[in-house]
């Protein structure tokens, strides 16, 4: 028996909402493979950074500009400018948004600070009986760019022993011992500096270092390297804690995490190392075993400023305990909408063009300052954003739920709050790029060490830290850090080298109780040192 006419139609309708509800669920699925394809394809074969093509971008934005109602940007040109959109390719957003710089062609000039050696050619006729006859007029000079390898040496140092005469019980009289960062150590104060920059300035692993100390004639065991690179962590230690005290008073401070494996007893467990940057003055390093909120809050505890990063989950404890203001990051926004080209392209260019209108404002308003930067951007920016939250709320209700564009949308207006704070304040950035910037430099170092060492207590948190002593500029390290440690020599100069802080990182007044001693280092055999040629200087 047949079923009713009514019956097989309300089937009939039943099957095509399963056919539809299934083809939408196809449809995102398909969407999703499509991205990570996208995604990896851009891995494998193309470039990470995300350039969009300023010509399609400007096309795209176009359709949108009668939204702004009139609003003009400071600068006419840097919006309908295709080229120097550093926002849009993802590269930095306080580049010039000018043109494309022009690279100089030919040779370059040597720089003037380099030492000279000057080297004589002179012609035949000059070795023989027609030099008599000859004038010199002139000179010609070409410079040629020559590397000197740096050596060891063996550092004598000579402690004469004196007597008065005649007097045998006055006793001997000799110098004191001479002052080492490191007591009873074979190191002096430049080979440890340049132990420490290799390894974190120019992401040298100590396995390397053991090899090329090999090459010129000395054996330096891993374990030995490793005992150095600990024990100059913890001296200094006192100035890395005079630098996390002094970013407490930061106006804004930058922070974000990355993984890395950890040594575990079965497999690699992974950690995390965390950097702060405040203010653009101090660059920190910290390690937690577990990306959680506790590790955020201890850092930042008692600290009242803006605090720029993602909208990871990690940072809510700290914005609900802790007097700071949380300041979003466009990088992240544009970069959802970057990645949800492939499934949508025609809206993610479109939200791309309002995130580059307002890097292109930015840019043209960084030289100001920043009382007169804030009222700028507040008066420039301000129209951009109201026409792109206005867009974004028309756009939640159209496009595919789940959808990678939906993702997108969805976060920017989550985060809309955090994201407008620049605002406020013309000191802010947009992006948080600096912190992102600075874990580059853990991202080397594991790809040269891809793990750590495990973790035994809260020691590998300072220790972590303590072995990125503000490595963030190198250059001035390899000229700086071998006075620094001999400066923490022994008790007393270490006391000194702690009130010589205070003029780099605005040491406070009293300092910590923690701080006013210094753990000894252990007691470490000596190798016998080659036959290299003494220098006989240094007291």
């Amino acid at each position: 028996m047949s079923k009713p006419l009514e019956e097989q139609i309300h089937d009939l309708k039943n099957k095509l909402a399963r056919a539809a509800h299934e083809r939408d669920e196809y449809r995102k699925l398909y969407e999703l493979a499509s991205i990570e394809l996208e995604r990896l394809r851009r891995h494998i074969f193309g470039q990470k950074a995300e350039h969009v093509d300023p010509g399609q971008m400007q096309l795209a934005f176009d359709a949108i500009v009668q939204m702004l109602a009139g609003a003009a940007p400071p600068d006419a040109g840097t919006t309908s400018t295709p080229e120097g959109d550093g926002a849009a390719a993802g590269g930095s957003p306080g580049g010039g948004g000018k043109g494309r710089r022009v690279t100089p062609h030919g040779r370059q000039k040597l720089p003037e600070h380099l030492p000279a050696e000057r080297i004589e050619l002179l012609p035949p006729e000059m070795r023989d009986e027609r030099a008599a006859a000859m004038v010199r007029i002139g000179e010609e000079v070409s410079e040629t760019l020559e590397w000197r390898p740096a050596s060891f040496v063996r550092l004598q140092i000579v402690r004469p022993k004196f007597a008065k005469q005649g007097e045998p019980e006055a006793g001997v009289v000799i110098a004191e011992v001479a002052d080492s960062p490191v007591p009873r150590s074979l190191a002096g104060p430049g080979l440890l500096a340049h132990v420490l920059v290799s390894k974190y300035g120019d992401h040298l692993p100590l396995h390397r270092q053991e090899k090329i100390f090999e090459r010129q004639g000395v054996h330096l065991a891993r374990s030995t390297l490793c005992g150095w690179v600990s024990s100059c962590a913890e001296v200094l230690g006192h100035l890395v804690a005079a630098m996390a005290n002094d970013a407490l008073s930061a106006h804004c401070i930058a922070i974000d995490a990355t993984g890395v494996l950890v040594q575990a007893k079965d497999k690699c467990r992974r950690g995390h190392f965390w950097v702060l940057v405040a203010d653009r003055d101090h660059v920190l390093f910290r390690f937690t075993p577990r990306h959680n909120q506790d590790g955020p809050k201890e850092f930042l505890r008692g600290y009242k400023g803006y605090v720029q990063a993602d909208a990871s989950s990690v940072y809510e404890e700290l914005y609900r305990t802790e007097q700071v203001t949380e300041v979003g990051c466009w990088a992240h926004c544009r970069r959802r909408f970057f990645e949800a080209m492939s499934s949508d392209r025609e809206r993610a260019m479109t939200a791309l063009g309002f995130i580059h209108q307002l890097f292109a404002i930015d840019r043209a308003t960084k030289d100001l300052a920043p009382s007169r930067r804030t009222e700028q951007r507040r008066s420039s920016a301000q129209p951009v954003l109201d026409a792109f939250r206005a867009w974004l709320d028309k756009e939640e209700l159209l496009v595919l739920p789940r959808s990678p564009i939906a993702g997108a949308i969805g976060y920017a207006r989550n985060q809309w709050t955090a994201l407008t704070r620049f605002l406020e304040d013309g000191r802010l950035r947009l992006d948080n790029n600096r912190s992102e910037l600075e874990l580059r430099r853990e991202a080397l170092g594991r790809s040269g060490s891809p793990t750590r060492l495990p973790a035994r207590g809260p020691h590998i948190s300072g220790r972590a830290q303590l072995t990125h002593p503000a490595l963030h500029d190198a250059d001035s390290l390899r000229v700086n850090t071998p006075r620094t440690m001999r400066g923490f020599g022994s008790s007393y100069r270490r006391r000194r080298a702690l009130y010589r802080s205070q003029e780099m990182c605005a040491w406070p007044e009293r300092r910590p109780s923690h701080l006013r001693h210094v753990r000894s280092t252990s007691k470490r055999s000596r190798s016998r040192l080659p036959k290299f040629p003494v220098t006989p200087k240094y007291p």
